[in-house]
């Protein structure tokens, strides 16, 4: 029970400095992916359609829900980042869920209407975003992309993993009532590995999406050593694909 705010505050800083100081090898998995990944993909985007001033990609890139998901998948990777250190590993599941969602969702509305402005898209967004048969699922049965089967394979076992399950119901049962530990307040490296491997999947599925969309950008990614690398070091099965490497 939170009786009072300094309380909750100092909850959270033993949670914080507990888990860097016993699962500070899976935090920098997190921070060197993005860090690494990430940003090697974004410098190629913005080498491919900002460095070059192609006029004919301007009006695609900057009126692009895909890209627009991109841009928010930045902020999100930053607060799962926080919320592995605080603890706050359901919360860290959402977000992963919430990015795996939003670009299935934007490139379904960018493929569908590609001469809409970006205030046009998200007006449909706002639609169409809660209406069952938008579900991510079906959504990608209908995209004209290969790997499909394959696809929706990993993205079901991916969302079966994000998903809320049974775990965190058990775990303050075992806190509450066997430990009596009181309002459950834990530290767990596998939960945070776990949370890294979703991470690394997921963008392997928004990296394959994003480039169904912006085909211009593979021969410049493939230039990209450093992210080709990253391509190979983390297994990136549908990227490679996308750009036609053996992994």
């Amino acid at each position: 029970m939170l009786r009072e705010r300094s309380e909750l505050e100092k909850g959270f800083r033993k949670i914080s400095r507990l888990s860097v100081k016993k699962c500070d090898e899976n935090l920098e998995k997190i921070r060197k992916f993005i860090c690494e990944a990430v940003l090697h993909f974004n410098d190629s985007f913005h080498e491919c359609y900002f460095l070059k001033g192609k006029k004919d990609v301007s009006f695609k890139c900057t009126e692009s829900l895909v890209y627009l998901s991109f841009l928010e998948s930045w902020r999100t990777s930053g607060q799962i980042m926080f919320l592995s250190v605080n603890g706050l590993y359901r919360n860290a599941y959402d977000d992963i869920r919430h990015m795996l969602e939003s670009v299935v969702l934007a490139l379904y509305i960018d493929a569908r209407h590609p001469e809409a402005t970006l205030k046009a898209k998200i007006e449909i967004l706002k639609e169409v975003e809660d209406k069952t048969e938008y579900h991510a699922s079906h959504l990608i049965g209908e995209f004209k992309i290969e790997h499909k089967d394959k696809l929706q394979s990993e993205y079901k076992k991916l969302s079966k993993i994000i998903h809320p399950s049974h775990k965190q119901m058990v775990d303050t049962y075992t806190d509450v009532f066997v430990g009596r530990k009181g309002a459950p307040a834990f530290v767990d490296c596998e939960e945070i590995q776990r949370i890294y491997e979703s991470l690394v999947m997921m963008y392997d599925i928004f990296f394959f999406l994003f480039l169904s969309y912006f085909t211009e950008m593979n021969k410049n990614l493939t230039k990209n050593t450093a992210f080709i690398n990253d391509v190979k070091r983390y297994r990136l099965y549908f990227t490679s694909k996308a750009l036609k490497l053996k992994l």
